[in-house]
């Protein structure tokens, strides 16, 4: 029997949330693009879950990644937290008009908002607890943004059908 028959497509994409979670809060010091790539991933996934498979168990999901991600990175509760949770509430209020759009122009919001995520993660975590805001690393958010958005996407309408 296949592994797919047993899970949906929404418990396929927790289990990926999962393992980027995982090895994006990890430490390789020898390859830190590594967990750049993973936190990036998770990213990508958790917009990809609230926009296509939103349920309101997300809210639940939302607040422990962003508990975990806080406390793990940053040692305070409250940059990915906020940002999380305002992600869904977002999502939710602007659903209707985010459905009538086109293939191409939901590709093109959906990465303008993995960056804005990620550019008001690092401005709040700047704000709130003082971490240095550094344009580098957030153009290298940037740059590893670009090489995997496209395979992700594809991954996940694959996971999908």
């Amino acid at each position: 029997m296949e592994f797919s028959k047993f899970l949906n497509s929404s418990s396929k994409l927790n289990i990926i949330l999962i393992i980027s979670f995982s090895i994006s809060v990890n430490s390789f010091i020898l390859f830190p693009n590594v967990n750049n790539a993973f936190y990036i991933l998770f990213h990508l996934t958790l917009i990809y879950i609230i926009f296509y498979h939103y349920h309101y168990y997300l809210y639940v999901v939302a607040l422990i990644y962003g508990i975990l991600f806080d406390i793990l990175l940053l040692n305070n509760i409250g940059a990915h937290l906020i940002t999380f949770l305002s992600l869904l509430i977002f999502f939710l209020l602007l659903r209707k008009f985010l459905i009538r759009l086109s293939s191409y122009q939901i590709i093109f919001i959906y990465f303008i908002t993995l960056i804005s995520l990620l550019l008001i993660e690092q401005i709040l975590s700047n704000l709130i607890h003082n971490y240095k805001f550094n344009i580098s690393s957030f153009f290298n958010f940037f740059l590893i943004s670009l090489i995997i958005f496209i395979p992700s996407i594809f991954f996940f309408t694959k996971l999908d059908k």
